[in-house]
C-alpha cells in the first residue's frame, strides 16, 4: 500500500501475486441515456463511449501528441448496430488485439476481461450471458469487469453477474456516480439520482460483487462543499475502489458546445490536485484508488490541453500531500 493512498497496482500484486492488466472491450452496447427522449447522453459523452484507446484502430493515425481535431466528422464514427453473432466476432478480434498488445508490452502478466464502452449491462440478460460467456471462454482471466450505470442493474442482471464468481477470482462493476449531488447530476443530464446509485451499491454488495465508483471533479457547479458531499456518498456506499476523473472537454459532446458558448472554466493540474486531495482525505483509507485522471486521446481533447501526463500529475499530487502531511482518510 502506498503511504499516502491505497495504490491500485500494489493492491493487485498483493491480491494476485503478479501484475494484472485489463483487456478493454466494446461489446456493441449503447446506453439508455443516449436516446432522444433523454437528451442524447451525458453532457460529456462522445461517440466512442470511453472505449479503450488501443482499440480505436480507425484513429490509429493519431498519437498522444496530436493536435485537437475540431471537426468531429474527421474522427471515427460509432459502429452501426450489429447482430449478436457480429458482436461475438468483434469481441474475438478485440480480445486477440488486446492480448497481443498486452503480451508485447507486459509479458508474463495476467489478464482480466473489461467490458468498458458505454453501458455494458444494457441488454436482455440472455444476450448479456452470451456475450460475457463468449469473452471469458477465450482464455484464462483473473477478473470480469463490467462498466455500467446505476439504473441498468435490475436484479436478474445482478444475479447473472454474481454467477461469474464461480469462473473468475472476482467480479467487478464499474459504476458511474460522477457526483454525490443531484443538482450536478441534473446539469450533466445523467438520468439517475444519488439514491439510485446507493440502491445499486447495496444490491451489488449483497451479491458479492465488487464495485469501482467513478467520480468527476471540476464541475462548474461544484465547490469544496459539493466535493465533500460526494466524499460522504462514497463513504456511505463504501465501494472497493474509485476512479477519479478531471472534467475535460471532448470534441463532439454537448459539453464542448457549452464550453465554446459559455467559456466554461476547466481545472488546471494544480486545481485538480487540490480537489483530489480534498476528496482523498475524506474517504475511507481502505478504498483502492484506480485512477486520478481522465484518459482521452489528445486529438479529441479540447480542454485542458496543457494538463500534463499521468506521471507528472501523480508526482505533483504526492509531493503536495507530503507537504501538507495528508493521507487518504485522515480527515474522517
Amino acid at each position: 500500500m502506498d503511504q499516502l493512498w491505497r495504490d491500485y497496482k500494489t493492491y493487485l500484486h498483493l491480491r494476485y501475486g503478479q501484475r494484472v492488466y485489463r483487456i478493454g472491450l466494446d461489446g456493441g452496447f449503447s446506453c439508455p441515456n443516449r436516446t432522444a427522449s433523454r437528451g442524447g447522453g451525458c453532457i460529456y459523452c462522445d461517440a466512442k463511449g470511453s472505449s479503450a484507446v488501443y482499440q480505436r484502430r480507425d484513429e490509429s493515425r493519431y498519437n498522444r501528441s496530436s493536435a485537437f481535431v475540431e471537426n468531429i466528422d474527421q474522427l471515427g464514427k460509432p459502429e452501426p448496430s450489429l447482430s449478436l453473432e457480429d458482436r461475438k466476432r468483434s469481441l474475438t478480434a478485440q480480445i486477440r488485439h488486446g492480448s497481443d498488445f498486452l503480451d508485447t508490452r507486459y509479458p508474463d502478466s495476467a489478464k482480466s476481461i473489461y467490458f468498458q464502452a458505454f453501458t455494458s449491462t444494457y441488454d436482455e440478460p440472455e444476450v448479456l450471458k452470451q456475450l460475457y460467456d463468449h469473452a471469458l471462454q477465450t482464455g484464462e482471466y483473473r477478473e470480469l469487469i463490467v462498466s455500467t450505470r446505476p439504473d441498468c442493474l435490475e436484479d436478474p442482471i445482478v444475479g447473472l453477474l454474481a454467477s461469474y464468481r464461480q469462473r473468475v477470482d472476482a467480479v467487478w462493476v464499474e459504476l458511474g456516480l460522477q457526483s454525490g449531488n443531484d443538482a450536478t447530476l441534473r446539469w450533466i443530464g445523467r438520468g439517475h439520482t444519488v439514491s439510485d446509485y446507493l440502491d445499486a451499491c447495496e444490491r451489488l454488495h449483497a451479491a458479492g460483487i465488487e464495485i469501482s465508483t467513478h467520480v468527476i471533479l471540476g464541475f462548474p457547479l461544484e465547490g469544496d462543499a459539493e466535493i465533500l458531499n460526494t466524499a460522504k456518498v462514497i463513504a456511505q456506499s463504501h465501494p472497493e475502489a474509485i476512479k477519479i476523473h478531471n472534467l475535460h472537454v471532448v470534441a463532439g459532446t454537448r459539453l464542448y458546445e457549452r464550453y465554446l458558448a459559455e467559456n466554461l472554466a476547466v481545472s488546471d493540474m494544480g486545481e485538480h490536485a487540490r480537489q483530489t486531495i480534498l476528496l482523498l482525505r475524506h474517504i475511507p483509507a481502505d478504498i483502492v484508488i484506480q485512477r486520478f485522471l481522465s484518459d482521452t486521446p489528445s486529438h479529441r481533447l479540447a480542454a485542458p490541453r496543457d494538463f500534463g501526463d499521468k506521471n507528472t500529475f501523480v508526482t505533483a499530487l504526492r509531493n503536495e500531500m507530503v507537504r501538507l502531511g495528508a493521507t487518504q482518510g485522515d480527515a474522517l
